[in-house]
């Protein structure tokens, strides 16, 4: 590795396997870290699923106190993350360039690290709509004065920069839209590896549909008890299969093992084998609430897998045709129906539609690379 690559600080929540961070690490398995190497600016001060990987690749890890006391459920520590955040920019002169994905605090960063002399400041949108009740509220102040600081804005899709950035900023084609991409060849079906995996995970003959997500009260994955309820008077082997993990995971198995669903479910938590899972599966489900376009949605389409999501999902997420959409509000039996339909479809390579329709990290990468290699220069 050369002694001098540029190093971009990127500014995230916790790098665990979530949407978000796997687009990330995306980008930098692939990027040419000779010329731009990643360092990470994180919070809520614990390992996290990428960390080592992240260290493997040469990047550093820098931890700020959370802002929000869990034990109080509000924020308090609002001057101690203040006082952090002026120390670590006073002491890190060597970043030119910070990529913000924690948008929630970037209100309070921003400035901050304009102040010290960042040049190039990226905030990028990656969701459609906000969280609910306090900090919901807290987290819509905090984000105004963004487009104040942003000398660069992304987003995810049109949906979420719509929904984060004012109009005039959009009228002017400041805000680019940069695809969720994914290592595509690396999801490509394989009957090999589906036995493998279906005998893994004992999933017998039955319809197997998959949703890869945190639980949380937006992923809104307790919907899929109600649906999976009414499958199984139809399919008594029906499984769903569920890979995250996150606060609302309880509430989902208590649910499932109230509707006498245990054998019909597997909960595997965080996995670092999302490729060959989805190679199991027959259908890919999301019940979000709202979405800014999900990973998962394009790696399931890599691997070949029907769609079936909530109309909260941005139509974005339907990059090459394989994505059908259908309200919360239609009965459960309108949603077991259009998963055994998208089960049933055959299973096809679609490498060359997801090149194509410009969702492979080979494609996103080389042109973010460039635009941090211009920035930095400037």
């Amino acid at each position: 590795m050369s002694e001098n690559p540029i190093r971009v600080l990127q500014i995230i929540g916790r790098m665990d396997r979530g949407g978000i961070e796997t687009m990330i690490m995306n980008i930098y398995r692939n990027i040419d870290r000779e010329k731009v190497q990643f360092d990470f600016l994180a919070h809520y001060g614990r390992e996290a699923a990428f960390n080592d990987e992240i260290r493997a690749l040469g990047g550093r890890i820098y931890e700020m106190p959370a802002l929000k006391d869990e034990t109080k459920g509000y924020y308090w520590r609002l001057f101690a993350y203040i006082k952090a955040l002026k120390k670590f920019f006073d002491e890190h002169k060597e970043y030119k360039i910070i990529h913000c994905h924690m948008t929630n605090t970037a209100g309070i960063y921003m400035p901050i690290a304009k102040k010290r002399g960042i040049t190039c400041i990226i905030s990028h949108s990656h969701n459609t709509k906000a969280k609910h009740g306090l900090i919901g509220r807290v987290t819509d102040i905090l984000q105004k004065p963004i487009c104040k600081y942003a000398t660069d804005m992304f987003a995810c899709s049109e949906a979420a920069k719509n929904w984060f950035y004012p109009e005039d900023a959009i009228k002017s084609g400041k805000v680019k839209v940069i695809a969720n991409a994914v290592d595509a060849d690396k999801f490509r079906f394989n009957e090999e590896k589906r036995i493998k995996m279906r005998k893994e995970l004992d999933l017998g003959d039955g319809i197997t549909v998959v949703c890869v997500s945190r639980f949380r009260k937006e992923k809104n994955q307790i919907f899929l008890m109600e649906v999976l309820k009414k499958m199984k008077e139809k399919h008594n082997d029906a499984v769903f299969v569920f890979a995250g993990d996150g606060p609302c995971e309880d509430e989902v198995k208590a649910k499932a093992k109230e509707y006498g669903l245990e054998k019909n479910t597997r909960f595997l938590g965080m996995r670092s084998d999302v490729p060959d899972i989805l190679q199991a599966a027959d259908a890919f489900t999301l019940t979000s609430l709202w979405e800014g376009l999900p990973v998962a949605g394009i790696e399931a389409q890599a691997s070949g897998l029907h769609c079936v999501v909530s109309d909260g999902v941005t139509e974005e997420m339907n990059a090459i045709g394989m994505v059908e959409y259908l309200s919360l509000d239609e009965p459960v039996e309108k949603w077991c129906e259009k998963l055994e339909a998208a089960a049933l479809k055959p299973r096809e390579d679609t490498y060359e539609r997801i090149k194509s329709a410009g969702y492979d990290i080979h494609t996103t990468t080389p042109w973010l690379q460039n635009f941090y290699l211009s920035k930095h220069n400037q």
